[in-house]
C-alpha cells in the first residue's frame, strides 16, 4: 500500500487505465455489478481506458464483443493481448515477414500477422515427409491454444532445438475453468522447456512488456496511468515491475490475508472493493499510535489478534486499515509472517463485492 490521494476519488490522478478482465470487470459470464457502468463513467470523464489480458487465444474484437454485450466502452484497439505483446516483442528482433511458428489460439496468428510477420501453423512448420515440405520458421511464439495437438508441440520442439527465437505469451501454470483449474500456458511452456533444455522470454504479466504495449496504446504517461487487478502474483506485480500505480480490487481471486504472503512486488498503491470504487472518494489508512484509522474504520492489532473495533458500512476501509496495521509490523519483522497471514484471515470477509 503507497501513495495514495485522500478524500480525492482514485481517478482524479490519472489520465489512463489500463484494466484487467476476469475478477475485475466480469466473473465467469456475467459483470461485476456496476462495473461496466462505472467504465462508462470514466471514458466519459475522458480517462483512457485499455483492458490487458494475459488470454492470448482470444482475438481482440471477440473480446470487445463480450465487452460490448455486458455494457462496458469496448473497440477491439482498446484489448490488448499477451498475443500482441509477444508478436510486438519478435517484430523488434526479426526483419519484416519473417516467418514465426504460431504455437496457440487464433489470437497468436493475428496478432503475428499484424505486427508484419508471417504466421506459420505447425502442421506447416513440420510437413508430412513426402509433397509438403517443411516451411523453417526463424522464431516460436506460444500461446494457449485449447485445440492444439500433440504433433504441434512435436512441431515446435523440433523448431525449438535448432536454437531459434522463443518467446511466450504468459507463464500462467493453470487456467480457471468452472469445474476448477486445468492446465494454462505455462504448463504447456514448462512441457517444452524439459524437451529443449531452455526457457523462452515470458512477456505477459507479471512481466513488463504487456503493461508497456498498454500504456502505449494508452498514449499516456506511465505516472498518469493506473493498472487495475485482483490478482496480486500477475496484475499487480506486472504494474510494479512496469512502474506503474496499481488499484488492487477485492472482486476476483485474492483476499487480503494474501497481501500479507506476497513478497513487496506485490504491492498495490490502492486497496478497492471493485472497480467502481475508482470514481469515490479514497480514504487513505494512517497509524494513529494504538490504533489504524481509515475513514470511519478503527482497528486496533494485540500480540495475536486483530481486533476490528468500529468498521465502516461496507467494510473496505476496515481492510484499509487492518492491511496498514499488518503490513506495518510485517515491516518491523518482530512477527512470523504465517502469524500475520492468520491474523489477516479477520479482513477476508470484509470490503467484497
Amino acid at each position: 500500500m503507497g501513495l495514495s490521494v485522500s478524500s480525492a476519488p482514485v481517478s482524479a490522478a490519472y489520465d489512463g487505465i489500463v484494466c484487467d478482465l476476469d475478477g475485475v470487470v466480469y466473473r465467469g459470464a456475467g459483470a461485476v455489478r456496476g462495473v461496466p457502468d462505472a467504465l462508462q463513467q470514466l471514458a466519459a470523464q475522458g480517462k483512457g481506458i485499455v483492458y490487458a489480458t494475459n488470454n492470448a487465444s482470444r482475438v481482440p474484437a471477440e473480446v470487445a464483443a463480450q465487452l460490448a454485450e455486458l455494457g462496458a466502452p469496448s473497440d477491439p484497439h482498446q484489448v490488448v493481448t499477451s498475443a500482441e505483446a509477444g508478436a510486438a516483442r519478435l517484430a523488434q528482433r526479426l526483419a519484416p515477414r519473417s516467418a514465426v511458428l504460431a504455437l496457440g489460439g487464433p489470437g497468436v496468428a493475428l496478432a503475428l500477422e499484424a505486427a508484419g510477420l508471417t504466421p506459420v501453423a505447425p502442421d506447416e512448420a513440420c510437413g508430412d515427409g513426402g509433397t509438403r515440405r517443411r516451411q523453417a520458421v526463424v522464431a516460436v511464439l506460444q500461446g494457449f491454444g485449447r485445440d492444439l495437438t500433440v504433433r504441434d508441440f512435436e512441431a515446435a520442439a523440433r523448431q525449438l532445438a535448432d536454437g531459434v527465437v522463443w518467446v511466450a505469451t504468459n507463464g500462467d501454470t493453470t487456467l480457471p475453468l468452472e469445474w476448477g483449474s486445468a492446465p494454462g500456458n505455462g504448463a504447456y511452456v514448462a512441457l517444452l522447456s524439459g524437451v529443449v533444455g531452455r526457457q523462452p522470454e515470458v512477456v505477459g504479466k507479471p512481466e513488463r512488456p504487456l503493461y508497456d504495449l498498454a500504456v502505449g496504446r494508452l498514449g499516456t504517461r506511465p505516472e498518469r496511468t493506473l493498472a487495475v487487478g485482483d490478482r496480486l502474483d500477475t496484475d499487480i506485480a506486472g504494474a510494479v515491475a512496469a512502474s506503474l500505480d496499481s488499484a488492487w480490487v477485492l472482486s476476483g481471486v485474492n483476499r487480503p490475508s494474501d497481501l500479507l504472503a506476497a513478497p513487496a512486488t506485490c504491492r498495490p498503491t490502492y486497496v478497492v472493493r471493485d472497480l467502481g470504487a475508482l470514481l469515490e472518494p479514497y480514504a487513505v489508512p494512517r497509524d494513529e499510535g494504538e490504533r489504524w484509522v481509515c475513514g470511519g474504520a478503527r482497528i486496533r492489532l494485540t500480540a495475536d489478534d486483530l481486533v476490528v473495533e468500529e468498521r465502516d458500512a461496507d467494510g473496505i476501509e476496515a481492510v484499509r486499515a487492518g492491511l496498514g496495521a499488518l503490513v506495518a509490523e510485517r515491516a518491523r519483522g518482530m512477527t512470523a509472517v504465517e502469524d500475520l497471514v492468520r491474523l489477516a484471515h479477520a479482513l477476508d470477509a470484509l470490503g467484497t463485492s
